[in-house]
């Protein structure tokens, strides 16, 4: 069956956010006297929920859900505050062409911020869809990805799924949608993939 969708993963795919991401989180971890080594935030994978992150680094949030709230608050200012900070990817670059040829959709683990990046990377008018965690559960659960294709009222079988994680690989398998691995970052991995779906 012939594609007519594609769903996009937006950190590590569309967007070259990793760096941010880290800035953001030891910036929030200092603010609130939370003593976790860069190197073990650096370590984190970017493909999780915010609040599993932060439990992660910091176990004892898992017990205060209060001030879990909180500092997740305080995150989403800080994020918006250093959009500037995450960069287009050359698949970011190829959007608007590609909205032509097909229906697009971005899932993402993000909640709050997913549509400021796309907005910041000025694509965000492209899409048919923006599911994010706060829609559905976190990537590996499958939900987004279903969830997407619904507001693309396509089947799975017309849908491809590009993500860039292990999580995003889960998802998109249990969706049943053909799902590609890429690293966003990596020119050449793009410029294959862009030749495929021309």
């Amino acid at each position: 069956m012939a594609v007519k969708a594609i769903i996009f993963d937006i950190d590590g795919v569309l967007a070259d956010s990793r760096e941010a991401v880290v800035q953001n989180t030891i910036s929030l971890l200092a603010e609130f006297g939370q003593n976790v080594p860069p190197e073990k935030v650096r370590g984190m994978s970017t493909a999780h929920s915010a609040d599993s992150v932060l439990i992660a680094l910091v176990p004892t949030l898992s017990q205060d859900r209060e001030l879990l709230a909180k500092m997740l608050r305080r995150l989403s200012v800080i994020t918006q505050k250093n959009l500037f900070i995450v960069k287009p990817t050359q698949l970011a670059r190829a959007v608007p062409e590609l909205a032509k040829k097909y229906y697009l959709a971005a899932a993402s683990n993000r909640k709050s911020s997913a549509i400021p990046v796309l907005e910041m990377l000025g694509i965000a008018d492209r899409f048919v869809a923006i599911v994010t965690s706060a829609d559905a559960p976190a990537k590996p659960d499958p939900g987004m990805i279903n969830l997407a294709l619904a507001k693309l009222h396509v089947k799975p079988s017309e849908a491809i799924f590009i993500g860039d994680n292990e999580e995003d690989r889960m998802a998109g398998e249990a969706a049943g949608v053909r799902t590609i691995m890429i690293d966003g970052t990596k020119e050449e991995e793009c410029r294959k993939l862009l030749r495929e779906l021309a």
